[in-house]
């Protein structure tokens, strides 16, 4: 079966899931400098290498209305830098709609009852989970 990875893509961290399947299961946050994107793509890189991949499902922040702005922008960047650092080609990269995922990770966490710490410890890997479980839905 193929491996998949979701990501979250925030200004100072990279929630990431995982799935190896149609179940997807946050794996990790990964923290940087804020926008240093090469960072975080030179850590991702380590967990890619470790975990293997066939798709990336990368979080898609438009707007309510569905126009792009700046958070699109930014993940526009991050890909960018990916495909410069040879982390990933073209193809492998989905670009998810993500637009209410940070919220609904939020409530998720607020209904198993996680300490505020807990919930920001995990909203990123989580939000992950979120998008990439909405990748495998499309694909199905």
């Amino acid at each position: 079966m193929a491996k998949y990875i979701g990501l979250d893509l925030g200004s100072k961290t990279v929630g990431i899931a995982t799935s190896e399947g149609y179940f997807s299961n946050p794996k990790e946050t990964i923290r940087f400098q804020e926008y240093n994107f090469l960072e975080a793509v030179n850590k991702l890189d380590i967990f890619l290498k470790k975990e293997g991949f066939e798709k990336i499902a990368i979080g898609y922040p438009k707007n309510m209305n569905g126009s792009t702005g700046e958070r699109v922008e930014m993940v526009e960047e991050f890909i960018k830098i990916m495909l410069e650092q040879n982390l990933v080609i073209e193809e492998q990269i989905e670009r998810v709609d993500e637009r209410l995922t940070t919220r609904m990770a939020k409530q998720i966490m607020i209904s198993a009852d996680l300490s505020r710490k807990k919930q920001k410890e995990n909203k990123d890997q989580l939000a992950a989970k979120l998008i990439l479980e909405t990748y495998l839905n499309s694909i199905k």
